[in-house]
């Protein structure tokens, strides 16, 4: 789901390298077009080059380093506490130019000058792509659930798959079973006033001992003809379905998490206006229908923007929600939490772990 970027200009101006490291997907497909617009456009070469982020930290470690000039993390990591990308002294990012991001006024309403990545009305973040921790579900096995619940049903031992890497998001979903509100989802403290801790573990071992599989960075596609749920982002469900699946994302009725992809531009470029203004092109052509559409197409998640609609099928607006301002606001944002939150959620996991035999 995170990328950076690195321009370099040669002394014989009209050149650049370009350094983009990011989620699988996210850019390849779409520098050949880039390149041509910037030559069009500025007369500009650019050279592009792209690596696969393996860890989010690697966004402060490169960014503090000044070694990339364009980022993409999930909404939560810019403004964290302890790594604070735009307030920290360090200022390890600048404000965007929204005059140059001319696509910005097609966001859903829910991601303009959101709170995650805008300070005093400055913006330092512009999305890129969404999507839920989802519950998706094999249509042609099941019907639509109503409820995360049936991740925890004896039924369906051996026909999960659920995040491995993203521990705290089963934790979120044992929670919502259970009636937590969103607000309490974020903090140990708060959540155990309000679901008992008993209960979220019980949920927390049930999913762990029907899991068929636990998936790191993303569900594993070829791995869904054995399965009937799988908690999802929702990039194996599009692989799936191109195979000819017909694996649906549903929607619980206790609620569901989501994140959001953004570009920062990095402060290596505060003393270069053209190189923040080509990272600026290419956030705005991020956001242009062809890219949009691909997010979905190519990446099986949801697009950021709402005037797409008429480049989709009946089938991709209603699985990826494209423009539906009322289901968006009706999830939950990740929010930062404190280091006791952190360890008290991975020593559930853990716990939940050790129930399998």
């Amino acid at each position: 789901m995170f990328c950076f970027l690195f321009l370099e200009t040669s002394l014989m101006a009209k050149q650049m390298t370009l350094r983009i490291h990011c989620w699988e997907g996210y850019s390849k497909p779409y520098t050949k077009e880039f390149i041509k617009i910037i030559k069009d456009k500025y007369d500009i070469d650019l050279d592009i080059i792209i690596t696969n982020v393996s860890n989010p930290q690697e966004f402060w470690e490169l960014a503090r380093a000044k070694k990339v000039d364009l980022i993409s993390p999930a909404h939560n990591i810019p403004r964290n506490p302890t790594r604070n990308f735009i307030e920290s002294p360090l200022k390890v990012v600048l404000p965007i130019n929204l005059n140059n991001i001319p696509n910005y006024k097609y966001l859903i309403n829910i991601l303009k000058k959101n709170n995650f990545v805008t300070v005093d009305g400055i913006v330092y973040g512009v999305p890129y792509t969404m999507g839920p921790y989802g519950l998706a579900y094999n249509s042609m096995k099941v019907p639509e659930p109503d409820s995360w619940n049936v991740l925890c049903d004896k039924k369906s031992k051996g026909l999960i798959t659920i995040s491995k890497d993203y521990p705290e998001c089963n934790i979120y979903t044992a929670a919502l079973i259970l009636g937590a509100p969103y607000d309490a989802l974020y903090n140990y403290d708060q959540l155990k006033e309000r679901v008992p801790l008993s209960a979220i573990q019980a949920k927390l071992n049930s999913m762990a001992i029907n899991a068929y599989s636990f998936w790191e960075g993303t569900a594993n596609p070829d791995e869904f003809s054995k399965l009937s749920y799988a908690a999802t982002w929702g990039y194996a469900v599009a692989t799936v379905n191109k195979k000819g699946g017909k694996w649906k994302m549903a929607k619980p009725k206790e609620g569901t998490t989501l994140w959001v992809d953004h570009w920062l531009i990095v402060n290596t470029l505060r003393k270069d206006p053209l190189r923040k203004r080509i990272c600026e092109e290419w956030i705005n052509y991020c956001l242009s229908p062809a890219l949009q559409v691909a997010v979905i197409r190519n990446w099986g998640v949801s697009p950021v923007v709402y005037n797409i609609k008429d480049k989709l099928t009946e089938d991709e607006i209603k699985t990826f929600n494209v423009g539906d301002h009322a289901y968006w606001e009706s999830l939950s944002l990740w929010k930062n939490q404190n280091a006791r939150t952190l360890n008290s959620y991975r020593k559930f996991w853990e716990t939940a772990i050790k129930t399998r035999k």
